[in-house]
């Protein structure tokens, strides 16, 4: 008994090494294939990548649990053979070859610590972290900005004169414009957060750098 619960587990874990490679792969050809398409400006199809493909092999690399993966095959071995089924699919549709994926396997473990996975994991908490001091900062920039204009359309409706109330007026100009110039500043921030957010959470934006030797990820990078 104890030697069949280590065969399974010892295929649940062989199968994860590959089906980790062949969708990490995957998701690397649809991401190339849609930073193309975003170039052609063909936001169609950009949109159609990411909701009928990229998605989709997301949701098959988030699945790759060691965990949810013996508990499927545990109650129901049709439903795993369904996951090998559609593992085995997509890698016939992306044209990828056993034996690059075999290789790949070898070289993520060889590399495991010491990969570009790790230093692009590290920079996206880093980024995420800095991106939100700047957006705590802006927000305390946007509130500064709203007293001065809560205060100076308190003094219009107080005032009476024609002449004063222009005077107001001229001074909230630059406060409207500064709040609105602060907002998109937020707004853009608050996009690219969002977004950093989202790639550390989907794992694959950095695991995809697993089977590259960090030097040669910072290298690359410095001479850009």
């Amino acid at each position: 008994m104890e030697i069949e619960k280590m065969d399974i587990e010892t295929k649940i874990k062989n199968f994860i090494d590959y089906a980790r490679e062949v969708c990490l792969q995957s998701l690397l050809l649809a991401d190339n294939i849609k930073v193309d398409l975003k170039s052609q400006d063909n936001l169609y199809e950009v949109e159609r990548i990411d909701n009928e493909v990229i998605s989709k092999y997301e949701n098959i690399y988030l699945l790759l649990d060691e965990t949810t993966l013996l508990d499927i095959y545990k109650k129901d071995e049709k439903v795993f053979e369904k996951i090998e089924e559609t593992i085995k699919k997509m890698a016939e549709d992306n044209k990828i070859k056993d034996e690059h994926i075999k290789s790949q396997i070898k070289k993520r473990k060889e590399l495991k610590g010491n990969s570009g996975s790790e230093v692009v994991e590290r920079f996206f908490k880093y980024k995420i972290k800095e991106l939100k001091k700047i957006k705590g900062d802006l927000i305390q920039k946007i509130n500064k900005v709203l007293d001065k204009e809560e205060k100076l359309n308190l003094d219009l409706s107080n005032a009476i004169q024609e002449v004063e109330q222009m005077e107001i007026i001229e001074k909230l100009q630059p406060v409207r414009a500064e709040f609105r110039s602060l907002s998109l500043q937020f707004d853009k921030y608050q996009k690219e957060l969002k977004e950093t957010e989202n790639k550390l959470s989907k794992k694959w934006y950095y695991e995809i750098y697993g089977t590259t030797d960090k030097e040669i990820l910072l290298e690359a990078y410095n001479t850009k």
